[in-house]
């Protein structure tokens, strides 16, 4: 498996600006990393932004924190930065207030808003915002929709997977596959593959739980564990082998960072750091230890 680091990982602070600067650049910050969008800060209020984006060829991710303020996307600015994708934002703090042609809706932490990222809207925030943004291609038409991603298991494993990709190194090519199908699930579209992309995420966001096993991944995405273990033979390998395989792949990339032994494999959920050299030497062929020395070099 190649180690490869996150292209296009960066961090946007408005404070780093000139107070004057500091919402055209944040609005072209946006333009370029996410949707273009108009902001208008609080009456009375100067506004303060961070960003922290991940660009991948499929696909584009957001950790964006703000105080209050209101966004607008309007058809002048579709037409000289269009989005050519589904936008879904994750509130995780705050409230927002969203505006567009077919009414309007509130949205409160724990749910995701969907839109067309070419369809006007408007969101407004009073008590500011911490949110995970997702850009997609959009495959096929999208109406502004909300969902709870605490009971909607794809949507609750999509958060779990982009999170993890915007803290760390992470199998960047699995990430772009795994989001497109949870979102196609989001939005209507259950396949197998879908589900075993809910689970994957799930078993991604609970390595360092040594407990983790097939019951609490099915009971999860909300299947029965015989169920879910026959999706897994379907793609080559147990559930038990699917974890297993996900704490080696796991640990490997740690082994880059400067992380004692120890550590990796208590955060990768292994039982000891004996299990894991043994684990790992059967795997890759070599120690940790070695493996460690072969990828610094």
């Amino acid at each position: 498996m190649a180690l490869v680091h996150p292209p296009g990982l960066t961090r946007f602070r408005t404070h780093d600006l000139p107070g004057a600067r500091r919402l055209a650049g944040w609005e072209e910050h946006n333009a370029r990393a996410l949707v273009g969008l108009r902001v208008t800060p609080q009456e009375g209020r100067a506004f303060d932004g961070t960003e922290v984006n991940l660009s991948l060829p499929g696909l584009q991710v957001a950790h964006v924190t703000g105080s209050p303020h209101a966004v607008e996307r309007d058809v002048r600015q579709i037409a000289q930065c269009p989005a050519d994708g589904v936008v879904v934002y994750f509130m995780l703090t705050g409230e927002s207030r969203l505006e567009h042609r077919g009414g309007q809706e509130r949205v409160g932490p724990g749910q995701a808003l969907v839109l067309d990222g070419d369809r006007p809207f408007r969101r407004e925030f009073s008590d500011g915002l911490t949110e995970l943004v997702l850009k997609v291609p959009r495959r096929g038409p999208v109406r502004p929709r909300v969902v709870s991603f605490h009971d909607d298991a794809h949507a609750r494993a999509l958060v779990a997977a982009l999170s993890g990709a915007l803290r760390g190194p992470a199998d960047w090519d699995g990430l772009e596959r795994t989001a497109t199908d949870l979102l196609d699930a989001l939005l209507g579209t259950r396949t197998p593959e879908a589900a075993l992309a809910a689970a994957h995420a799930f078993i991604t966001a609970h390595l360092h739980e040594q407990e983790l096993c097939a019951h609490r991944v099915a009971a999860a995405i909300g299947y029965s564990e015989r169920h879910l273990s026959r999706l897994f033979a379907r793609s080559g390998e147990s559930v038990p082998q699917a974890i297993l395989n996900a704490r080696l792949d796991a640990a490997r990339r740690l082994l880059v960072e400067p992380v004692p032994l120890a550590d990796v494999a208590a955060r990768t959920g292994f039982v000891s750091q004996a299990h894991f050299s043994r684990t790992y030497r059967a795997r890759f062929g070599v120690t940790p230890r070695q493996d460690r020395a072969t990828l610094r070099s």
